[in-house]
C-alpha cells in the first residue's frame, strides 16, 4: 500500500475475503476458496494468447514454459471464471495490468501456502512471474510474507540445531552427502 501511495503502484488483490488490502486495491478479484491455481492458469492463458509474455526472458532464462502453456490452453477466461467465480472482464483486466505494469511483484502470505495444494500454489506464482519476465529485477519477483522474519529462508539455510541445510537431518548419510558437496573429508 505504501508503493501505491508513494509511487502510484497498481494493486490487485485476489482473495475469497474482502480484506483491508482489497478495499485499497485497484482491482479486487473475489475468487472461490481453493481456486488459486485455476486463477493463475487463467491469467497465464490470457497473457500467452495475447502475446503479452516476455519472450526474450522466457527464451534466455526459463525452461518448461511450453508445458505450462499446454496446460494453460485449457484455462480459457470462461472456464476460469466458471471455476473461480471471477468475472471474465476482471480476469482480462488483471492479466492486462500484470502484463503491462513493469516491473511487477507478487506478494502472498500463509493463505497461499497452507492449503492441501500449498506447494503447487507456491510454484504457480513464480511461474507467472517468469512468464512476465519479472524475476531477478528490482521491484519484481515474489515476496512471501510469513509469520516471522525470514522464517522460510532461515530454515532452508539451516539456522536450526536439528538439521543440515534443506532439512537433511543429522544422520551419517546426510553428513556424508554434505561433506561431498562441500569438498571436505567426512572423517
Amino acid at each position: 500500500l505504501q508503493a501505491k501511495d508513494r509511487n502510484n503502484a497498481r494493486v490487485i488483490v485476489a482473495d475469497p475475503n474482502f480484506t483491508k488490502s482489497a478495499a485499497h486495491a485497484d482491482l479486487y478479484l473475489r475468487q472461490r476458496s481453493g481456486t488459486d491455481i485455476a486463477l493463475v492458469y487463467g491469467l497465464i492463458h490470457i497473457i500467452l494468447k495475447n502475446g503479452w509474455e516476455d519472450k526474450e526472458f522466457i527464451k534466455n532464462r526459463t525452461y518448461g514454459i511450453d508445458e505450462i502453456a499446454k496446460e494453460a490452453e485449457h484455462w480459457t477466461p470462461e472456464v476460469t471464471s466458471d471455476v473461480t467465480g471471477v468475472p471474465v472482464d476482471k480476469l482480462m483486466e488483471a492479466a492486462n495490468i500484470l502484463a503491462h505494469t513493469k516491473p511487477g511483484t507478487v506478494i502472498w502470505a500463509l493463505g497461499i501456502t497452507q492449503h492441501s495444494v500449498g506447494s503447487s500454489n507456491t510454484r504457480i506464482l513464480p511461474i507467472l512471474q517468469l512468464i512476465l519476465g519479472n524475476m531477478g529485477k528490482p521491484g519484481g519477483g515474489c515476496n512471501i510474507i510469513r509469520g516471522h522474519d525470514n522464517v522460510q529462508g532461515s530454515t532452508d539455510m539451516c539456522n536450526l540445531s536439528d538439521s543440515l541445510p534443506m532439512y537433511y537431518g543429522l544422520t551419517d548419510a546426510a553428513w556424508k552427502y554434505y561433506c561431498q558437496g562441500w569438498g571436505v573429508d567426512y572423517d
